[in-house]
Parts: C-alpha cells; sequence; structure tokens
C-alpha cells in the first residue's frame, strides 16, 4: 500500500506537468490560428485582384466589338502572302477608322456627333434678289453640303435634326449704295445680325459668325431686319451670298 503523503506528492506533480504541457501546446496553436488569419487575407487579396482582372477584360471586349462595327473590316488573306499585303490591309483599316464620322479632312471643324453621323450644310444664292423689304427669309439655293438633310433650298430654312450647339456663318453682298442688316433667327427669336452698305459704283461683302444651342426640330434661317434694307443682295460667281451652319457636339 502506497502512503498517503506520497499519494499526494504523485497527484501534485502530476497535475503541474498537465498544466505546463497544455500551456506549452497553445503557442502552436496560437501560430496556426494567425496562418490561417493570413492565409485568408491572401485569398482575399487574390479574389479582389480576379475581379479586377475580369472586368478589365469586360472592357477590352468591349471595346474589341466597338471597334468592329466601326471598323468593319475582316481578315484578309493577302496578309499572309507578302509584306505589301500586310501594308495595304493596315492602310485600308487606317482609312476605315480616320473616315468614322465624316471625311477625315473636316473632321478638324466638323468634329464626329456619334453613330448618326454629322451635320452641316452650306448653300448659296445662285442670282442676285432687288427690292427686298424687310423681315424677309432669305432663299439660297444651291445646296453644296447637306450632311443630316436639315436645309431646305425652297423655304431657306435649317430645321436641326438633333439638338446641340451649332456655328452659324453667312456671307452678304451688296452694290452700289445697297445697305442691308441681315439677322439670324432661331426659333422665332433673332441671336446675330451682319449690316453691309456700299458706296456709288462699289461692290462690298462681309461676314459674321454666331455659336448657339438649337434644340432639335428648331428652325434657324437668315432674314432681313425692318430698318436699313435698300438696294440689291448681290450674287456671281465672283463671291456669293451664302449661309452655312454645322454641330459642334
Amino acid at each position: 500500500m502506497i502512503p498517503f503523503g506520497l499519494a499526494i506528492a504523485f497527484v501534485f506533480s502530476v497535475g503541474l506537468y498537465a498544466k505546463e504541457y497544455s500551456i506549452s501546446n497553445l503557442n502552436p496553436l496560437s501560430d496556426v490560428i494567425d496562418e490561417l488569419k493570413s492565409l485568408r487575407q491572401e485569398v482575399e487579396e487574390n479574389r479582389k485582384q480576379i475581379l479586377k482582372q475580369e472586368n478589365e477584360l469586360k472592357t477590352v471586349k468591349q471595346e474589341l466589338e466597338e471597334m468592329k462595327r466601326h471598323c468593319q473590316c475582316g481578315p484578309n488573306p493577302d496578309i499572309e502572302k507578302s509584306e505589301t499585303g500586310k501594308n495595304e490591309v493596315y492602310s485600308k483599316t487606317e482609312k476605315n477608322i480616320n473616315h468614322i464620322g465624316g471625311e477625315s479632312r473636316i473632321k478638324r471643324i466638323i468634329p464626329h456627333t456619334g453613330q448618326d453621323g454629322p451635320v452641316a450644310f452650306y448653300a448659296y444664292m445662285s442670282t442676285s434678289m432687288s427690292n427686298v423689304g424687310g423681315h424677309h427669309t432669305l432663299l439660297f439655293d444651291v445646296i453644296k453640303t447637306n450632311a443630316g438633310n436639315g436645309f431646305h433650298s425652297t423655304s431657306g430654312v435649317f430645321m436641326a435634326p438633333r439638338s446641340g450647339f451649332y456655328v452659324f456663318t453667312w456671307t452678304i453682298r451688296v452694290y452700289n449704295t445697297g445697305q442691308h442688316s441681315v439677322e439670324l433667327v432661331v426659333n422665332g427669336q433673332g441671336v446675330g445680325a451682319l449690316y453691309e452698305h456700299s458706296g456709288p459704283g462699289e461692290d462690298d461683302m462681309s461676314s459674321t459668325t454666331a455659336v448657339v444651342y438649337v434644340n432639335e426640330g428648331e428652325d434657324v434661317f437668315l432674314r432681313t431686319k425692318m430698318d436699313f434694307n435698300q438696294g440689291v443682295i448681290d450674287t456671281s460667281v465672283h463671291g456669293y451670298s451664302s449661309f452655312a451652319g454645322w454641330k459642334l457636339n
């Protein structure tokens, strides 16, 4: 039989050992928890990067589809034949891109306005007008440009096909003591005017420009003012009385 004192000492020693063993095992467990947290953070960061790359890939796909719709150009078998074929295809593609929204030469002053193309017109008088009274709408019967089909030569009225800022410019030529004041009318309101006069035997012409916002469907035209109307509004191959305009945006 084990003595009572010895048994008590044994139990105390076992308890102390168990306590030290449990404490010593807490450190590895804490390390595992920290490592799991670190792994979770890495997983979350990777997930964010994947989502970001997916969004970028979607954007690139959309841009490619947009370029395909505008370019309307497909693969050319000549590309694989020679370097000359490659250059020809590249040249054709560049021309297609440059011509989106109108001719490349006029894009500098008539910006692209969307899928419907630019809006621009230019017309001039083919014959001179005499005995012009006040509030007389001027007619420009020779149309040279009418992108968007907004200008009507029979009435002299431009009807805006889309809303936006427009540039309008007009030139009036007078002869031999003639004088005329011509105003730009937008939706029934005068928004700009030009006055031109000439001395005896003289032939003069003047131009002016206005930039205004026009709503879709509103009328724009030129008319004489009630006063300062005398003589002929002249026009000829040496100098046309004309009316032009184009949409900025």
